[in-house]
C-alpha cells in the first residue's frame, strides 16, 4: 500500500468519525438541554419515534411491534366506548387508553403533592370533567368555537368527521398491493401511495394535537389543587409528572443512538478499537437502512435529498467502514499502535 492510499484512508476514517461524534453529541445536546423555544417554535429533545413510525422496511415494522404502532395507538385514543344506553355517562365512554393514561397521570400527580382524601376527590371531579368534554369532542358532529378557531382546514370539521377520513386513509393503505412487497408499477402509483401516508400521517397529527388541549386543560386542573405548602414541600422532588408517561423502550432506544453515536465517532477519530467500531459503525447504518430501504415498490423516504433506487448514503458509508475495517488504520495513527506497543512490541502492521 503506498503512502497517499493510506493517507486518505486515515482521512475517510477521520472523516466519518467526524459525522457520527457530530451527530450523536448534537442529539445529546437537545436531550439534555430538553424542550427549548426557538425563532422558528419549540425545539423537542431527539426522539427515533418518527423515524420508525414512518419507516417502510422490514425492520421498522419489527421495532413497531416492539415499541407500539403509531396509527394503532391513536385509534386507541381517539375511538370512544360503545354506549350500553342512551343514559350512559359521557365520561364513562373515554377510550380506553386515554382512560388509563389520564387515571395514571392524576395517580401519579397525587402521589407526588400528597394529596389527601378530599384533594383526591377534587383530582377525580376534574378528571372526569375533562373526560366529559373529551368524549363530547369525539361524538359530537356540530360545530363548535373550537372549530372556527382552528388553524388548519380538518381543524374546523368536526372530529367525528376527521376520525373517519384518518380510518378511510388507513384502509387504502392497508389494501393488498400497498401491503405486500410488490412493485408498484409505476410512479403514479408510487405518488399515490406517498400521498396517502402523508394524509394518513396528517390528519393523526391534527387529531392527537386536539385532543392534546384535553390533556392540558387536565393539567392546569389539576395544578389549582395543591396547597401553596404542598407545592414548597416538593420543590426539592424535581418536576412534577408529565401527563404522558415516556416510553421506555423508545427510551432505550434513543439513548443508545445518541450516545453509540458519540462514543463510535470518538473512537474511530481517536483511532481506538478501530476495527471493531469500524464493524459496529457499519451495523448502525445497515440497521438504519433496513428501517428505510429505497426499494422501487415502497414509497420514498420523507425529506429525500435525491433519488435513490436500492442504494443510499447510508450504503455508501457502511461500505467505506467496512473497507476501513479490513485495514489496521489506527495503528498507522491512533490509540491502537499505543495499544498494540503495550502488549505486542513495537512490530508495525504489515503493508
Amino acid at each position: 500500500m503506498n503512502k497517499l492510499t493510506a493517507f486518505f484512508l486515515l482521512l475517510l476514517r477521520l472523516a466519518i468519525g467526524w459525522h457520527f461524534a457530530a451527530e450523536g453529541y448534537h442529539k445529546l445536546k437537545g436531550y439534555w438541554e430538553g424542550p427549548t423555544e426557538t425563532v422558528v417554535g419549540k425545539s423537542k429533545p431527539f426522539s427515533s419515534a418518527g423515524y420508525f413510525r414512518e419507516g417502510t422496511g422490514p425492520l421498522a415494522k419489527y421495532i413497531r411491534k416492539e415499541i407500539g404502532d403509531p396509527d394503532d395507538e391513536a385509534l386507541r385514543l381517539l375511538t370512544p366506548e360503545p354506549a350500553e344506553s342512551p343514559n350512559t355517562p359521557l365520561h364513562a365512554r373515554t377510550p380506553s387508553l386515554l382512560a388509563q393514561e389520564w387515571a395514571d397521570y392524576v395517580r401519579r400527580f397525587g402521589a407526588y403533592y400528597g394529596f389527601d382524601d378530599e384533594q383526591r376527590k377534587k383530582a377525580e371531579e376534574v378528571l372526569m370533567k375533562v373526560e366529559d368534554a373529551a368524549v363530547r369532542w369525539l361524538t359530537s358532529r356540530e360545530i363548535t368555537d373550537k372549530n372556527f378557531q382552528a388553524q388548519t382546514q380538518e381543524g374546523r370539521l368536526p372530529a367525528p368527521v376527521r376520525l373517519e377520513q384518518y380510518k378511510q386513509k388507513l384502509e387504502e393503505l392497508a389494501e393488498p398491493k400497498y401491503s405486500h412487497l410488490e412493485p408498484i408499477g409505476s410512479d403514479a402509483e408510487s405518488a399515490r401511495l406517498h400521498n396517502i401516508k402523508a394524509e394518513v400521517v396528517r390528519l393523526r397529527v391534527g387529531l392527537l394535537n386536539d385532543l392534546d388541549e384535553y390533556t392540558q386543560d387536565l393539567r392546569k386542573e389539576l395544578e389549582k389543587i395543591p396547597t401553596p405548602e404542598q407545592k414548597k414541600a416538593v420543590q426539592d422532588k424535581g418536576p412534577p409528572p408529565q401527563p404522558a408517561k415516556e416510553n421506555e423502550k423508545q427510551k432505550w432506544i434513543d439513548l443508545a443512538t445518541m450516545y453509540g453515536l458519540t462514543i463510535l465517532g470518538a473512537c474511530l477519530i481517536l483511532g481506538l478499537f478501530t476495527r471493531l467500531s469500524c464493524l459496529l459503525a457499519a451495523g448502525f447504518l445497515l440497521m438504519t437502512y433496513l428501517c428505510m430501504p429505497p426499494f422501487p415498490w415502497l414509497p420514498s423516504a420523507p425529506n429525500n435529498e435525491g433519488y435513490y433506487l436500492f442504494i443510499n448514503k447510508n450504503v455508501i458509508e457502511m461500505l467505506a467502514l467496512l473497507a476501513l475495517a479490513t485495514t489496521a488504520s489506527g495503528r498507522w495513527l491512533g490509540l491502537d499502535a499505543l495499544i498494540h506497543w503495550m502488549f505486542f512490541g513495537s512490530r508495525r502492521p504489515a503493508p
